[in-house]
């Protein structure tokens, strides 16, 4: 059946389909898997989510980029420090860091007990005042490294203070099997090492049973003035270092001195 047109107008037959453009395209199986898995998800009522790239990222070594346990983890306080002492629950009692006792620390002739600069720096500093880390000689946050090497003149001054006594911040070190000891913490100025030190030191460090080599881990805590509404809730103390080799526990029949808060 011919159907009629317009004049100039070609013929059209009945049935015949209008030619459409064609346009050439390349086919992405993957491109067509996520299309139709979106329409089928459309289709359902639910939400088709954005499908970003995928990042060219190398994935992680547990070797290399996995934080050690010990760097997150807290470490735990000895149980008995707080009960001897009679400390508060809110009184923060901080770890500073361990060490090997080294022949140094058990030698009359040096009488000192040498604290790792990292821990004093890293945890015992924040606790301090600005006058107690004068005192102790510990550097100040902001301050600024010492110059090396040292000018001359720098060495004859320590020449000159060769001999001298020093004081330092008074301390209150103490040990389950020394009970307690007032001394001083201070830093030399030739090696830069935190000491303990002071009168009647290697008595005290013979009372703590610490053999070279074991392993000893220091703590401290200070107790700061605080009033509350004109009334005294806490006096403050000094500044208690804590001595204990590693999962030493008192034992029932030594009788420790207190600390005078």
């Amino acid at each position: 059946m011919i159907i009629p047109t317009k004049a100039g107008g070609a013929p059209r037959c009945a049935g015949r389909k209008r030619l459409h453009a064609l346009t050439l395209a390349v086919y992405d199986p993957a491109a067509a898997e996520q299309r139709a898995n979106a329409a089928s998800l459309s289709l359902s009522g639910a939400l088709v989510p954005f499908l970003a790239p995928p990042v060219d990222a190398a994935p992680i070594n547990p070797n290399i980029n996995a934080v050690p346990l010990s760097a997150v983890a807290p470490r735990a306080e000895p149980a008995w420090i707080r009960a001897h002492f009679d400390l508060r629950l809110d009184l923060t009692v901080t770890f500073i860091d361990e060490k090997a006792v080294t022949a140094t620390d058990l030698d009359p002739q040096q009488n000192r007990f040498r604290l790792p600069t990292a821990g004093v720096l890293r945890s015992l500093r924040p606790i301090l005042s600005l006058d107690e880390l004068d005192a102790a000689r510990i550097p100040r946050e902001d301050a600024k490294p010492p110059r090396l090497p040292p000018t001359e003149e720098e060495l004859q001054q320590r020449k000159k203070k060769q001999g001298k006594k020093h004081g330092g911040l008074p301390v209150v070190v103490c040990n389950v099997h020394a009970a307690t000891k007032q001394l001083q913490l201070t830093r030399w100025e030739s090696s830069h090492g935190n000491i303990i030190k002071g009168e009647g030191y290697m008595d005290f460090i013979t009372r703590c049973c610490f053999k070279e080599n074991d392993i000893v881990e220091i703590w401290a805590f200070k107790e700061r003035y605080f009033c509350l509404f004109g009334v005294d809730m806490c006096h403050a103390s000094p500044l208690c270092v804590v001595l204990t080799k590693k999962e030493q526990h008192p034992a029932a029949s030594i009788e420790m001195v207190k600390c005078t808060m």
